[in-house]
């Protein structure tokens, strides 16, 4: 897969902003850091919060199902309810690597602080929306800043209209696998993808039993990931979860050392891509059948990486490499059917990249279309052993997916710098999430899911804990497992390359 995302080399030109003065990691660290002092100073000074005469609060069983609850407006004040309401959470985690890296120690371990705010404020006749989360990396000496939302929509009675960023569910199976099709990820940390929403207008008409939902931009943001940089003559960057290319090429029976240069467009030619989509719902999702179809022509949200082919063969071959945009046609369709605390979902998608051709001397990444098929099954039970719990099965199968780096006449350049698109292509999950026990009458809940993948033959086991001394605090213990068989043929695949990615890791939330 395409491991390259340009998390900030696209926007150089704000970056170079905020070199001047004090840098930015200084400015994201400080405000962090008051967050949390205002957080940790608000709780101690009201001990009493949430027994004020007419104010509903959550008992400790809500926050089983979801370990970072959001503000519900059943638990809401009055006073809340008509003008602005703000909630998120605070995050202080530390994580060890079994397998050191000799090479890079910095990764092995890892102390992160980060936190997310989410805001909807509201009057008679608009309503402004923003998701954000940010967070810094002590030992490594990076950080972050990203939009998940960001909207404005005037409040009419029939429809509604919002301008900005906006996350809509286009397709159970591109949320449910982490996809990246249909909306951007920020993906500093493979495992926890954090989905985007598409930038620009969008026009809806929501009803009980049905929907209709219209998109059109100007614009386009990229999938991203970790910062990628030029060092010693490679592509590297400071994440456990970045492939580079290789280093080396065979020429006439003799390895040759390639050294790397990238190449930046400017942030406008990349951005100028717009594109439209559209969404049709037919029934109700909490109770009976329903069907979901979505269409769309948008900017493939991974970028096209094309390098240059004709170089002077010395002893260091000179590759520039540089990121490129093209367009795909995206087609999706759920049907479900849910009774009471049971719904179940079959989910079809197909993705048609267009074909793009470098200039001559040069190679690009061709991106084969995408058939995707998958089945889900969502059981909750809301009172087993007087606990509730939140079991789900998945089953994904993908047809296609492949990258093959091509010249200006069409056909494969001898080099791939990355072959596949997804992370995984034939694989079923299982998780599982609700509260275990209660230790002092305070709940312990817990997050696991196993996936196996057959196609790669391998497998993935996520666990976390949750232990809730009180509703706003939460103490976070979790380990991560990944692995392949040893004889596997598919060197390439995501369980295969980071199966030296095996992780521990504590620390505490604050909820707000």
């Amino acid at each position: 897969m395409a491991e390259i995302r340009f998390s900030t080399s696209p926007v150089k030109a704000l970056n170079s902003t905020a070199r001047v003065g004090v840098p930015r990691q200084v400015f994201l660290v400080l405000a962090v850091y008051l967050l949390a002092a205002l957080l940790f100073g608000k709780a101690f000074a009201a001990p009493a919060k949430g027994k004020a005469k007419g104010t509903k609060v959550a008992s400790a069983s809500s926050v089983a199902i979801e370990p970072l609850p959001q503000l519900k407006t059943d638990i809401l004040t009055d006073n809340q309810k008509s003008k602005h309401r703000a909630y998120g959470h605070v995050r202080l985690e530390g994580m060890k690597y079994f397998t050191e890296l000799p090479d890079n120690p910095k990764l092995n371990y890892s102390q992160f602080l980060s936190g997310q705010l989410s805001y909807v404020g509201e009057n008679d006749w608009i309503e402004n929306a923003a998701d954000v989360s940010a967070g810094t990396f002590f030992s490594q000496n990076l950080s972050h800043f990203v939009v998940h939302e960001l909207y404005t929509s005037p409040r009419t009675s029939s429809f509604r209209a919002y301008v900005g960023r906006k996350k809509n569910n286009w397709s159970e199976m591109d949320h449910d696998w982490n996809l990246g099709v249909w909306q951007p990820f920020y993906e500093l940390d493979s495992l926890r993808p954090e989905e985007q929403g598409l930038t620009g207008a969008f026009l809806d008409v929501n009803r009980e039993n049905w929907q209709i939902l219209g998109f059109v931009t100007p614009m386009f943001i990229p999938s991203m990931g970790p910062d990628v940089r030029e060092e010693g003559g490679g592509l590297v960057a400071d994440s456990r979860w970045y492939h580079a290319p290789s280093r080396t090429v065979d020429f006439a029976s003799s390895p040759m050392i390639i050294t790397y240069k990238l190449s930046i467009p400017e942030t406008a030619k990349l951005a100028s891509h717009g594109g439209y989509a559209m969404m049709a719902r037919a029934g109700n999702k909490e109770s009976g059948a329903w069907a979901v179809a979505s269409y769309g022509h948008t900017p493939v949200n991974q970028l096209l990486l094309k390098r240059n082919i004709k170089v002077a063969m010395t002893n260091d071959v000179g590759v520039i490499v540089s990121p490129d945009v093209t367009y795909h046609n995206v087609a999706s369709a759920d049907l479900g059917y849910t009774h009471g605390n049971v719904r179940g979902t079959l989910s079809y998608m197909r993705d048609d990249p267009e074909e793009k051709l470098p200039d001559p001397d040069w190679a690009i990444q061709k991106l084969s279309g995408i058939r995707a098929y998958s089945a889900s099954l969502d059981v909750t039970i809301p009172s087993f052993l007087s606990r509730s719990i939140m079991m789900q099965l998945n089953y994904l199968r993908v047809e296609g997916g492949k990258i093959q780096d091509i010249v200006s006449d069409g056909t494969a350049d001898d080099i791939n710098l990355y072959d596949q698109r997804l992370k995984f292509t034939n694989a079923v999950k299982v998780k599982v999430q609700g509260e275990l026990v209660r230790i002092y009458r305070r709940p312990l809940v817990t997050k696991f899911s196993y996936l196996y993948d057959q196609e790669q033959k391998g497998s993935m086991v996520n666990t976390e804990f949750l232990f809730y001394p009180s509703q706003e605090w939460a103490l976070v213990m979790g380990a991560d497992f990944l692995g392949a068989e040893e004889n596997t043929t598919k060197t390439s695949s995501f369980l295969n390359q980071y199966r030296a990615n095996d992780r521990v890791y504590g620390g505490m939330t604050y909820v707000f």
